[in-house]
């Protein structure tokens, strides 16, 4: 609904999904189209950027942090924290560049894994408090 209030595409270009975001992105591209755009919320986003089907563990998004620039003295207080607690320290603190690198890593992974040529992916990180796209690919 993030997108679609802000792009205003028609309600049939979207697909709610409700289980696994990786077999939805790969159910996608078996249809006719020719642009995909993932707007998901942080937890879903982090499954995508590290194409995983899980809960995404802790370490792996630490490193995924540590991979845009942010250091291991930054990340130290969240050593045995849960990872929903990363977004509103990178939301809050106004860390968008962290949050646009790691939506890049997504759209990458995306792209990879449907490996198709004339497909375009674009990803889109939707704030879960305000509803609102706080970080894109475009």
């Amino acid at each position: 609904m993030a997108h679609q209030e802000l792009f205003r595409l028609n309600s049939g270009c979207y697909r709610l999904t409700c289980g696994d975001i990786l077999t939805s992105v790969l159910s996608a591209v078996e249809e006719d189209t020719t642009k995909l755009h993932i707007a998901a919320g942080w937890e879903s986003l982090l499954r995508v950027a590290l194409w995983t089907p899980k809960r995404p563990l802790l370490h792996d998004v630490l490193g995924l942090l540590k991979k845009t620039g942010i250091s291991e003295q930054e990340l130290l207080p969240f050593q045995k924290a849960d990872i929903a607690d990363l977004f509103p320290w990178l939301y809050y603190g106004k860390r968008f560049e962290t949050l646009r690198k790691l939506v890049n890593r997504a759209k990458s992974r995306a792209e990879a894994a449907v490996d198709r040529k004339l497909l375009l992916v674009y990803c889109h990180l939707v704030s879960e408090d305000t509803g609102r796209i706080v970080a894109s690919s475009l």
